[in-house]
């Protein structure tokens, strides 16, 4: 009987090692990878931080490299092709769901891009609703420079065809309004429309950032693993 539990012993503790320290290890490798999601995006909001307290330049002809130029202050000074806006869904402010207007803007060199104008609740969602925000003749409007969305795998798909769209796919976009293919788009700043609608300034400059939290998750449970394999082991030669 002696022998057998010390044989039962011995193999208990191998299996306890065998399942440990793979599992110290993934814990770990979870805790560095949300560690480095924290520089990351600490970097990352540092910069948008830094390229917002930019004072506005006029939007040039190419932004090169366009690195410099993200979450940058621009103005263009041109016209509303009105007839040719898409509704980017999900959006939300001040709680309330509503819509992001995007409009298609002729610059006065001849230029098409592509204006997020802001948010419009869902019962305003049709132009006919905010006819005074509707704004005719050559205007200058304000905002950052962002990039358009990638796909992936949880994303729905747009519907192109009622002009709705549930994620900026700029190729597709630029596709659907027959212009050159835009590689960006301005968020346009918080400068009140006529009439109140779209509300601007609705570009989310910093990131959410959580990731300290979840590296002390991983890094502890770690230790916890490590702490209890060890008594496990201890115990097992008492």
């Amino acid at each position: 009987m002696k022998s057998s539990d010390q044989n039962w012993r011995r193999g208990s503790k191998r299996w306890i090692l065998f399942i440990a320290i793979p599992g110290i290890a993934l814990l770990l490798a979870l805790g560095a990878w949300q560690t480095y999601r924290l520089f990351w995006k600490i970097e990352l909001n540092d910069f948008r931080s830094q390229q917002i307290m930019n004072e506005p330049v006029v939007l040039p002809g190419k932004l090169e490299p366009f690195s410099d130029w993200y979450y940058r202050p621009v103005f263009v000074l041109g016209s509303f092709q009105h007839d040719q806006e898409i509704y980017l869904a999900a959006r939300s402010f001040k709680s309330n769901v509503g819509y992001q207007i995007l409009t298609p803007f002729k610059t006065l060199d001849g230029r098409i891009i592509i204006i997020n104008r802001g948010w419009v609740p869902e019962a305003k969602k049709e132009a006919s609703t905010r006819v005074k925000g509707q704004v005719k003749g050559t205007i200058r409007i304000n905002g950052l420079v962002v990039k358009g969305q990638e796909d992936g795998f949880m994303r729905p798909e747009n519907v192109p065809e009622e002009k709705f769209w549930y994620w900026i796919d700029l190729p597709e976009i630029s596709r659907f309004l027959d212009i050159q293919e835009q590689n960006f788009l301005i968020d346009a700043d918080n400068a009140q429309n006529y009439g109140g609608l779209p509300v601007g300034g609705q570009t989310r400059v910093l990131l959410r950032n959580e990731h300290l939290q979840y590296a002390i998750v991983w890094y502890s449970l770690a230790i916890a693993l490590g702490v209890i394999t060890y008594i496990i082991r201890r115990r097992s030669k008492s």
